[in-house]
């Protein structure tokens, strides 16, 4: 009897330390997990009183003492609700993110916007947990709040694999002017609607303050805002030119009038000294806060008060095309669940409360009430810096982009009350792409993409910001793509896309 008793405690104990579950040890190795496998390894971690550890990443500067006191705030939240502590963890970039998801790293939740090829690459590299199962289970009220067209953004040959986030599903394009150079120039915003009307006021700014740059890069490298209201279809090589047509057309968008045409501006303002000289090279993200005056910029509601948090300055937003979306758009930046996770059931969980959770959520977007924002006033209505912080200076940045659910967050002083209800006018308002919800899936072309990709590198971004003579160097660039294969691209990319269409009808 006593060796019998023995023997049970012993059995016991392994369980309750999860050593051997084989349930885990399934979950963790293959990647195939199902959310009743992840339901009743839940329950028993919740009913022995352990928590379950979650590590969430995403975007976005934070100091490391900041994102644990973040963290230790929200799960004095979750190990109540769900039975989660949450490691939050920001910084992401391409290389952390392949380190941690070919090391075998714990990571629960990941913001994949870094991660080239986006969703379909992670699955095509059984990195993705498929979460249908997961969400019919845990999260049926995330999935109340994503239209049907964005959640196929997330899809993958009918499995769901990714949940659109609620940030900016839209966008419009256009540029961003320092207000205070306006002003002093006498310039009214409202006034700027083309093209030749933006030229008109970076004559006057180089005439004016010769000592500033017109026009910079929207961060380090040539970086620069797409202007072009194209479907890029993944990776730009073979477009949907323009998404306000109902086209279906893949082409080579570098062949386009639309590229041709910004190649021919740009180089045009290039040789009237508009664009800074070292615009391809320099390494500054910020310029707009020292030597630049305008940048391409994608405009959304909100987005002057977003750059004003950056950049300690006020913008004017000028629209040059109207809202559009696709999939990148739509579906990019949003949240995965790595097939490395041993616990999806849990990750599901919390995601489900990052996006429903106006508590929860504030915290994983702003931080910490008295440390990293403060109400205005006793009516809640709007949050600012605390007193004495620079609002570029705090240990846990706002970029509410980069999580599930901004939209039932306190809005930032300078903006409006009803900025949430903008953005649903906005996206609602917005032109969809005949391809929303199209995944591209480059594997049959490879070697295809690799040369070309090494191509592009070449020319578009000098030809992009004026330094090459787009008469010249275009027809170049065009030749050298289709020796490296473009049309090969091209014609695979349709066949894909036709076979998608077909599939939907």
């Amino acid at each position: 009897m006593a060796s019998l008793l023995a023997a049970m405690l012993l059995t016991a104990s392994f369980a309750a330390c999860g050593g051997d579950d084989p349930v885990q040890a399934e979950n963790g190795s293959s990647g195939e997990n199902t959310s009743n496998a992840g339901a009743e390894a839940g329950d028993t971690a919740q009913d022995d009183g352990e928590l379950v550890h979650m590590v969430v990443w995403s975007n976005g500067d934070a100091n490391t003492e900041d994102c644990e006191e973040v963290s230790a705030a929200i799960t004095e939240i979750t190990s109540e609700k769900i039975g989660v502590e949450v490691e939050v963890m920001r910084g992401l970039d391409a290389e952390k993110m392949n380190l941690a998801l070919t090391s075998g790293e714990q990571v629960d939740l990941m913001n994949f916007s870094s991660y080239t090829g986006g969703i379909s690459a992670l699955v095509s590299a059984g990195m993705a947990t498929p979460l249908d199962d997961l969400v019919e289970e845990y999260g049926q009220e995330t999935l109340a709040l994503i239209p049907a067209e964005d959640l196929e953004c997330g899809k993958i040959d009918g499995v769901l694999y990714s949940i659109p986030s609620l940030k900016d599903t839209a966008r419009a394009a256009g540029f961003a002017m320092r207000m205070d150079i306006l002003d002093e120039l006498g310039i009214d915003p409202a006034t700027i609607e083309t093209y030749d009307d933006v030229h008109d006021v970076l004559v006057k700014v180089h005439e004016a303050y010769p000592d500033m740059y017109p026009l910079v890069p929207s961060w380090g490298g040539g970086g620069m805002q797409e202007i072009i209201p194209f479907d890029n279809l993944g990776d730009k090589l073979g477009v949907l030119e323009d998404c306000n047509s109902d086209s279906t057309t893949v082409v080579n968008l570098y062949e386009t009038d639309s590229y041709r045409e910004l190649c021919e501006r740009m180089y045009q303002w290039n040789q009237e000294g508009l664009i800074m000289p070292d615009a391809t090279t320099t390494t500054e993200n910020n310029l707009l806060s020292t030597v630049g005056f305008c940048d391409y910029e994608n405009i959304k509601p909100g987005k002057a008060l977003e750059m004003q948090k950056s950049y300690g300055k006020e913008f004017a937003l000028i629209q040059i095309t109207d809202p559009y979306k696709y999939t990148e758009i739509t579906g990019g930046s949003s949240f995965f669940i790595p097939s490395s996770s041993e616990r999806p059931d849990k990750a599901m969980q919390l995601w489900n409360l990052m996006f429903t959770d106006p508590e929860i959520s504030n915290l994983f977007v702003n931080g910490l009430e008295g440390k990293h924002w403060v109400y205005t006033d006793d009516t809640h209505t709007f949050i600012t810096t605390p007193e004495g912080m620079d609002s570029t200076a705090s240990g846990y940045s706002c970029v509410d982009w980069s999580w599930p659910n901004p939209r039932i967050t306190p809005v930032w002083e300078g903006g409006d009350a009803d900025l949430w209800d903008q953005y649903q006018t906005f996206t609602e308002g917005a032109v969809a792409s005949p391809a929303l919800g199209f995944q591209w899936d480059s594997t049959p072309v490879m070697n295809q993409v690799t040369a070309c990709n090494n191509v592009v590198s070449k020319y578009d971004t000098a030809l992009r910001w004026g330094v090459l003579d787009p008469a010249e160097s275009l027809p170049e660039f065009i030749e050298a793509l289709k020796s490296a294969g473009i049309d090969d691209i091209v014609a695979e990319k349709q066949a894909q896309l036709d076979q998608w269409l077909e599939n939907r009808q």
